[in-house]
């Protein structure tokens, strides 16, 4: 069963860096790997309507994952596991509906252990190198201070910024496991930035707002990841203005999480600026190649495999993205190497990872390339392209996202649409709209040919 589950999170790991975020939440997260043969896997689901799903719309996916792992094509079979609950449907809503009922109080064990937290995310899992060390010394003096219930105002708050994939997510789970591990007592709340936001429309809707104020203003430590999620949403902004004040007031710790600094989150109110600059900013940088070949080591330790030295200079020279990229590797290298009862080979690593070493970026890697490239072009924010907002300014924008999509991915119109949230009508109109506008102008085809260059370096 271990082997199973190592493979099985290598396959989940391929679909989320080549789906949209919705789309691998909602149809493929839960997914088990039952059973494995060299001619057929069994893979469970927890609902019936899920499996539906996956057999009739989302099998070429599970088809292109596995063949993607295993280095072979194989018969997938998908069931429902044991405990399915097949008459309960699916909700797609991001936070569930509550007619003029409370916020449920959470106790702090509840909010600690959200399913958000992922319990293996320790310091002692954390491999520190020179591009990182400020960022590690930071968050482990943060937490010995909330430990000690003695807040500096120093490090309050910590601003965390760098690139996707490089152990943002990684620190803030240490700090929130070593926190739970040493003052149990603690109330702590960790949210991605779009969660929060998604929790304040939902208590909006339901004129709950005095218990979501007390829920968030009430804590001792408030953590949230890609902070920047909330730039340009005023009533967002607003609320999480009011509770930064008041916990700042109080002496509670934040914490957030960003892939840029302050001043270079576009919309975001220069007074949220300001205060996100009162503490400590702390960038994490990509990983050096000493740095790439110890998590390399890390990594294949935690997954009991031993690999040659020479082997882990190969891969530290190729790998260099980001971390979750090695993990991807390591984790596939692993899989393989069970599977197939081969050893660990130059030449079996070197097949194992030829997507990653031959430059072959992750669909969504290069969707968030993209849309971040176009924001910053033509001055509007990434959720400007991607909210329903219709400015000429946010429209042009969006257009040429999709255009850049269509052109430098294989993505079909249909997951172009699920990526952005749009209907089939509106990416084909973009598409369109952007091929017709090149043939007319040479200045647009230009400045497009530029974007293409700067989203390839």
């Amino acid at each position: 069963m271990e082997e199973l589950n190592k493979i099985c999170d290598a396959i989940l790991d391929y679909i989320k860096s080549s789906q949209s975020k919705l789309i691998y939440e909602l149809w493929f997260q839960d997914i088990e790997l039952l059973s494995l043969t060299d001619t057929e896997a069994v893979v469970g689901i927890n609902y019936s309507v899920k499996k539906r799903f996956l057999e009739t719309k989302y099998k070429p996916i599970l088809d292109d994952a596995f063949k993607s792992i295993l280095g072979f094509e194989i018969d997938i079979k998908i069931v429902l596991t044991e405990n399915a609950d097949n008459p309960e449907p699916i909700s797609i809503s991001p936070v569930p509906v509550r007619e003029n009922k409370p916020v449920k109080e959470e106790s702090a064990t509840e909010q600690i252990n959200e399913p958000s937290i992922i319990s293996r995310y320790t310091f002692d899992n954390f491999v520190v190198g020179e591009s990182n060390k400020f960022v590690h010394a930071a968050c482990v003096a943060v937490t010995k201070d909330i430990i000690n219930e003695s807040i500096s105002k120093t490090y309050n708050p910590l601003f965390i910024w760098g690139h996707s994939g490089l152990g943002k997510t990684h620190l803030l789970c240490a700090i929130t496991n070593e926190i739970k591990k040493k003052n149990k007592n603690a109330k702590i709340i960790y949210k991605k930035g779009e969660d929060f936001t998604n929790e304040l429309i939902s208590c909006l809707q339901n004129k709950t707002m005095p218990q979501f104020r007390d829920k968030y203003r009430s804590v001792d430590i408030l953590l949230i990841d890609d902070i920047h999620f909330i730039a340009g949403k005023e009533s967002t902004q607003e609320e999480f203005f009011n509770t930064f004040n008041k916990m700042h007031d109080d002496q509670k710790q934040i914490i957030l999480t960003s892939d840029r600094p302050p001043k270079d989150i576009k919309t975001l109110e220069e007074r949220l600026v300001t205060r996100f600059e009162w503490g400590i900013i702390a960038e994490i940088n990509p990983p050096s190649f000493e740095l790439r070949a110890a998590i390399i080591k890390k990594k294949a330790e935690e997954l009991s495999i031993t690999i040659d030295n020479d082997i882990v200079n190969f891969l530290a020279e190729k790998l260099q993205s980001n971390i979750r990229q090695i993990e991807g590797a390591i984790k596939k290298i692993a899989a393989i190497s069970s599977l197939t009862a081969t050893p660990i080979t130059m030449d079996m690593c070197k097949r194992c990872v030829a997507d990653f070493i031959s430059g072959t970026v992750p669909v969504s890697v290069m969707c968030d390339k993209i849309i971040h490239c176009v924001a910053e072009k033509y001055n509007v924010s990434v959720e400007d392209i991607k909210s329903s907002k219709r400015n000429k300014e946010i429209t042009n924008a969006r257009h040429i996202a999709v255009y850049l999509m269509k052109e430098m991915t294989n993505m079909t119109q249909t997951s172009i649409g699920d990526y952005l949230d749009k209907d089939h009508a509106t990416i084909n109109f973009s598409l369109k709209k952007i091929k017709d506008s090149i043939k007319e102008s040479k200045f647009l085809e230009s400045e497009i040919s530029e974007l293409i260059q700067k989203i390839k370096s």
